[in-house]
């Protein structure tokens, strides 16, 4: 019987990375659970010393939206933000992903 000690090492290295790959969640899958949160939650992950937006130097932005929420726009990566719609009571509703760099989220 031929040894198969060298394949089973990279068959359970590979099987070991796919698995926690699996645990990463896509920007979408992240902002899905930021719906029904206080944007509150966002903006103080924003001005973290260690996130994105701190790193880059992002000053805080929104704008206003015709329904009387408004838009607080967090920068996820170089050419992608998430803008988070909020509801007057501070919750978000809903987010669009912005800019070609989310092409692939």
């Amino acid at each position: 019987m031929r040894n198969l000690g060298p394949f089973i090492l990279p068959v359970l290295l590979g099987s070991l990375l796919l698995g926690c790959n699996s645990q990463i969640p896509t920007l979408r899958e992240w902002a899905d659970q930021c719906v029904g949160r206080p944007v509150a939650e966002q903006e103080r992950l924003d001005v973290e010393p260690e996130s994105y937006a701190s790193r880059i130097g992002w000053k805080t932005t929104t704008y206003a939206l015709p329904n009387g929420h408004w838009v607080y726009v967090s920068p996820d990566r170089k050419d992608c933000e998430v803008h988070f719609e909020v509801d007057k009571a501070g919750i978000i509703v809903g987010y669009q992903l912005v800019g070609k760099g989310c092409r692939y989220q």
